[in-house]
C-alpha cells in the first residue's frame, strides 16, 4: 500500500469519527404534542376522553401530588401522562394507537408506563 491510501484511510476514518461525533451531540427534535385541552371543543373533548375538560383537570389536579414530578427535559409531564392513561380507559384500545394519537406522540412502551403509573396511585 502506498503512503498516500495510508493518508486517505486515516483521513477516511477521522471524518466517521467526526460525522459519529456530530450526531451524537445533535439535539433531540420531539413531536410537539397539541393541547387537547385547549384545541378541542368541549364536545369533542367530551366524546374523546368520556370526561369533561373541568373534570379532567381536577382529576389532575388531584393525582399531581402522587406522582413523580418530570425532572427532566424528556420527560412525559404528568398532564400528558394522565391524558394518555384516561384516552386508553374511555377508549380500551390498544396502545399503540393511543401512542400514535397527535395528543400525545408517545410510543407503546411510553403509553403502557403511563397506564401504570396513573392506575397504581393510591391517594
Amino acid at each position: 500500500m502506498a503512503l498516500e491510501d495510508i493518508v486517505h484511510l486515516e483521513v477516511l476514518g477521522m471524518l466517521e469519527e467526526a460525522e459519529i461525533r456530530a450526531v451524537g451531540n445533535r439535539p433531540r427534535q420531539y413531536y410537539n404534542a397539541q393541547n387537547v385541552m385547549e384545541e378541542l371543543s368541549d364536545h369533542q373533548f367530551l366524546k374523546k376522553f368520556r370526561l369533561s375538560k373541568a373534570l379532567v383537570q381536577e382529576l389532575i389536579d388531584v393525582l399531581t401530588p402522587y406522582m413523580i414530578e418530570p425532572n427532566r427535559l424528556s420527560s412525559i409531564p404528568i398532564k400528558i401522562k394522565v391524558l394518555t392513561a384516561l384516552r386508553f380507559f374511555a377508549s380500551g384500545s390498544y396502545q399503540l394507537d393511543i401512542g400514535d394519537n397527535r395528543s400525545s406522540a408517545l410510543s407503546q412502551p411510553s403509553v403502557s408506563r403511563c397506564i401504570a403509573e396513573v392506575s397504581i396511585l393510591k391517594f
